[in-house]
């Protein structure tokens, strides 16, 4: 997944899509007699760089030219942050054509007889060189832009944001420091993630006598939300967002722009628009990098909310026009996930939000009117369809982009009278996609709640291919903690889906809500879907790219052999909670043939009917597994 971070360098100011693109490190450096002193400097080499990069006086305008950084040293082999400070807060400016006039300045950016200003504890002297103390084990090095804001250390008005000192305890992972002032404020602030530089380059990228590459990211993150409809015969007009939980269907929603509202009660339900955030690295030190760590000297946010309120609004819908003979107006859903129907005023629709590195539930709620496509004009309206968007999904990290795409289907839950003692016609809403990525990054869809995510993998399978080949697939499954699940022979199933195609959200209704007469392990849903048991065996070696096996631990692994033309499910059984019976109305076009053994005349499901009757509606029953599912589509060609 790539991040569009931000690269300041020495030899260029850069923009950098990922932090792995830093170039190949350099050299380790050892003073001789004739170099003792080899001067700190900060930047990156410019190769491994991406189209999408911002470089040089473009990277320094994004900044609006300077930033501020603190270095700390210490001679221990592992505790970071380390305890000595280096650099104060110090004020990094870029001066356009002045690389190569000092030794401490090689690619337009200085930071030597510059005043230091507050919170810096030397404010008002002017910054001294820095070198490189080969005594010392590690620096630690971190760094912020306000951008176009103006830093101040007493309360923030508009335009200002209040900046704290880079606190270096020698304690692990208390380096930290806070931004606060308005959403809009703190919106135009960058931030850094930590550079650790070990004289025994145990990190290659980084080394001493090198430049220091500092990677900033924004500090605001986007979010944007889009609609779609599948419902056959009808398209979907008229949406009308409700903007709390407590409005009813009787009066019904009044908002014309999407929106999202949350219904908690933490600092954490809120949609900020003021309020204090504290940058934080809490997984540093040797050990981290040396296991691996992909969260190693991130930078963390947690905001404190000063002021902030429960909906989130990301402006009308952008309808299109009809499909077939719609008879009135021409604001209409997109059908399809790649046509949905984006909120905002113009492409790619994001607003701008402040993140939320804790997550809150996100609802949301609908009135909608479908029309007949057939030239009729008629209409139906429905009324308080919902769905959530879980807090796993709604965790906005800095810099991240959040698409938030809903499906409207002819499963969706909703009332076709302002009266909820009605019954519900139409089923849940489903999630097709939720995207979570920088906007510049390949899209990642997911289509279940919180859950695992599933991996699979053929041996000579092109990424850039959505369809597998007829052969052997190999699935692993790792939780939310990234750690591979140990448990996939009992709590892992392959599905043939014998109906055909289905979306990962079918699968998973087909699941949870099936034939309440069903006794065998095979699964035949409310939604049509019909799932087959297929074989599988959990190997404890998967064949290697390069001819060698992969050894993996038992029961972490699951293979099928697939046939072509067909439609695979892995599915991922997270949490079981008890079984309910749901009850739904029906109005059957003909006479069932299992009318006087699956149908009943009551709502409560007790009296079977006795006789058909065209123009009533009937009581069918279902289970509802209630079960949390992760689930993998599998396509073969």
């Amino acid at each position: 997944m790539k991040k569009n971070l931000f690269l300041v360098a020495m030899a260029a100011a850069i923009f950098a899509a990922c932090s792995d693109d830093l170039a190949d490190a350099p050299p380790v450096v050892t003073p001789t007699p004739e170099a003792r002193l080899i001067p700190i400097e900060f930047g990156s080499a410019s190769n491994g760089m991406t189209r999408a990069n911002h470089v040089g006086a473009d990277a320094a305008t994004m900044l609006n030219y300077h930033f501020v950084v603190s270095g700390f040293k210490d001679g221990d082999t592992d505790p970071t942050p380390a305890a000595t400070e280096v650099f104060d807060d110090f004020i990094v400016n870029w001066q356009e054509n002045t690389a190569g006039t000092t030794e401490s300045n090689r690619a337009d950016w200085e930071y030597v007889g510059i005043t230091a200003v507050a919170p810096s504890d030397i404010a008002g002297k002017k910054q001294a060189i820095k070198y490189w103390d080969y005594t010392k084990d590690h620096y630690d090095f971190i760094a912020y832009s306000t951008g176009t804001v103006t830093a101040v250390t007493g309360t923030p008005a508009a335009g200002e944001v209040q900046v704290t000192a880079i606190d270096g305890s020698a304690t692990a992972n208390t380096l930290s420091y806070t931004l606060t002032g308005s959403a809009a404020d703190l919106q135009q602030c960058y931030i850094s993630d930590m550079v650790t530089v070990y004289k025994d380059g145990s990190d290659p990228k980084y080394a001493y006598g090198q430049v220091v590459p500092l990677v900033f990211r924004s500090l605001a993150c986007k979010a944007r939300v889009a609609l779609y409809e599948t419902i056959p015969g009808y398209s979907v007009k008229d949406v009308k967002f409700y903007t709390d939980n407590t409005t009813s269907i009787a009066t019904g929603a009044k908002s014309a722009d999407a929106s999202l509202f949350t219904t908690g009660t933490t600092v954490n339900d809120k949609f900020y628009t003021s309020g204090s955030c504290e940058v934080s690295f809490p997984n540093t030190g040797k050990t981290k990098l040396g296991e691996g760590n992909t969260d190693y000297n991130k930078a963390h946010v947690a905001f404190t909310n000063t002021t902030g309120g429960t909906t989130a609004s990301f402006g009308t819908l952008n309808y299109g026009g009809p499909e077939a003979d719609e008879k009135t107006g021409t604001k209409f859903l997109g059908r399809t996930s790649s046509t949905a129907t984006y909120a905002g005023t113009a492409s790619p629709y994001y607003q701008i939000m402040m993140p939320n590195e804790v997550g809150t539930v996100l609802e949301l709620r609908i009135d909608y009117t479908l029309e007949a496509i057939d030239g009729t004009g008629e209409e139906i309206t429905v009324y308080g369809a919902k769905a959530f968007v879980p807090a796993i999904y709604a965790t906005w990290k800095p810099y991240y982009a959040y698409t938030y795409i809903f499906k409207i289907s002819d499963k969706t839950k909703g009332w076709t009278s302002q009266v909820d003692t009605d019954p519900e016609g139409l089923y849940p809403i489903t999630f097709d996609a939720v995207v979570v990525d920088s906007e510049e990054a390949t899209q990642t869809t997911i289509t279940s709640v919180d859950i695992p995510s599933i991996t699979t993998y053929q041996v000579g399978h092109n990424p850039a291919d959505n369809e597998y080949a007829a052969g052997d697939i190999y699935v692993m499954v790792k939780d939310g903690n990234g750690d591979l699940k140990g448990d996939l022979n009992t709590k892992g199933t392959t599905y043939l889906i014998s109906s055909g195609a289905a979306t990962e959200a079918e699968v998973m209704d087909a699941l949870n809500i099936q034939d309440y007469s069903s006794t065998t392990s095979n699964v035949v849903g409310r939604n049509g879907v019909t799932l087959t048991v297929f074989s599988q065996t959990n190997p404890t070696a998967i064949p290697g790219v390069d001819g060698n096996d992969i050894t993996v631990a038992a029961n972490t692994a699951a293979q099928f052999s697939v046939q072509s033309s067909e439609y695979y499910a892995y599915v991922y059984e997270v949490s079981d909670d008890a079984d309910t019976e749901i009850h739904t109305a029906v109005k059957p076009a003909s006479e069932p043939a299992d009318l006087t053994t699956a149908y009943y005349t009551d709502k409560d499901c007790t009296t079977l009917a006795t006789v058909w009757d065209a123009s009533a509606y009937y009581y069918q029953k279902y289970n509802n597994n209630n079960t949390v599912y992760a689930v993998k589509v599998v396509k073969i060609k």
